[in-house]
């Protein structure tokens, strides 16, 4: 193999991954269902946890299907106005492959001129509503695809326009990715409410064995090198893919000592910086102390170093758990971290 299959880029689809089938299906088979029992999942997890890439798993997947059409938006732009513009045009080609025709005088080329803003959204909902009741007479199904969604204007206008299309039984269907803090800020509106019910689907760390069975295939590894190997990823879908990066690039196949230095760096340079920078000051707080903590040490005695209450703890905790930053799957009343080398990396900051 002569050029790397790994990849250092967010927010793509790598040319090698490893997909999560169970997490795939459940969306896959809800929106195929003849009666769906949700119109729309939240993806959550920490940055470089695999969301873009399983909401690309199942866009791919369902799209194969003629039933569908798909848009992407992002959370940045007029996101009514990009519907609109690009379910029209989609629609135009595929009603064309059909030989169907569609009846709809489109106002949308004209929005933005100061003589109609104040009628843009106005224009936009019946522009919409026409197509998606078109949509729905011919059996076909939007898929709209947000990645990483955050409250702002925009992002509520659409929303609100999408729960318009579940109340009017459109056949619309929306996959969102996000992070906790952002997904908890959006759905604290009033007019959000809603999104609480939506159902989420929260990454975890990949299967172990299927990140050895990778490595074992690129790098012609044991399988005891193969686990060694994945073991310094903790199922982390960003850290899986650089050290496989590194060492591919190193021709080496194995994890050396400056391997794991670099690795450990580009962890922090790459992900752990933005992941540290968005954590208030007591999160960060309660994570430097814990990252400070010997191995055995309790939660109790954390809490008692911090000076802070059993709930006041829990509170921070439980936020560092969802922004991906604490672990689960530690034992009870102890702290364990869930990304590779992230204890040590916030070991080292320095606290204002």
């Amino acid at each position: 193999m002569s050029e790397n299959p790994f990849s250092l880029d967010f927010g793509g689809t790598p040319n090698l991954f490893i997909p999560r089938y169970d997490e795939m299906n459940r969306i896959i088979n809800t929106f195929s269902a003849t009666s769906p029992t949700t119109h729309i999942f939240m993806i959550m997890g920490a940055r470089g946890n695999g969301k873009t890439v399983l909401m690309s798993a199942v866009t791919e997947e369902l799209t194969k299907s003629d039933k569908w059409i798909h848009i992407d938006i992002s959370p940045e732009s007029d996101m009514l106005n990009v519907l609109a513009s690009g379910l029209y045009q989609k629609s135009k080609k595929r009603f064309s492959k059909l030989k169907i025709d569609l009846n709809i005088d489109l106002k949308i080329a004209s929005i933005g001129t100061s003589s109609e803003i104040d009628d843009k959204y106005s224009s936009v909902y019946t522009d919409l509503d026409n197509m998606l009741e078109q949509l729905r007479d011919k059996g076909l199904k939007l898929l709209i695809t947000i990645d990483e969604v955050f409250n702002s204007k925009n992002v509520r206008e659409f929303t609100s326009f999408f729960q318009h299309c579940i109340r009017e039984k459109y056949p619309v269907f929306l996959l969102m990715t996000g992070l906790y803090k952002n997904i908890r800020a959006l759905q604290n509106n009033r007019s959000q409410t809603f999104l609480k019910r939506a159902p989420k689907v929260m990454l975890g760390p990949l299967n172990s064995e299927r990140i050895s069975q990778k490595y074992m295939e690129v790098f012609n590894l044991s399988d005891k090198d193969a686990t060694q190997m994945a073991n310094h990823t903790k199922g982390y879908s960003y850290a899986f893919q650089i050290l496989g990066f590194i060492v591919f690039e190193s021709g080496k196949a194995k994890v050396t000592n400056e391997i794991l230095t670099e690795y450990r760096l580009t962890l922090g340079e790459c992900s752990y910086d933005k992941i540290w920078e968005e954590l208030s000051a007591n999160e960060q707080r309660v994570a430097w102390f814990a990252s400070k903590a010997p191995s055995n040490a309790t939660v109790k005695s954390i809490r008692e170093k911090l000076d802070m209450s059993s709930n006041e703890f829990s509170t921070y905790s439980d936020t560092l758990e969802k922004c991906g930053v604490f672990s689960s799957n530690g034992s009870y009343g102890r702290v364990e971290f869930a990304l590779p080398y992230i204890k040590e990396y916030i070991a080292k900051k320095v606290l204002d």
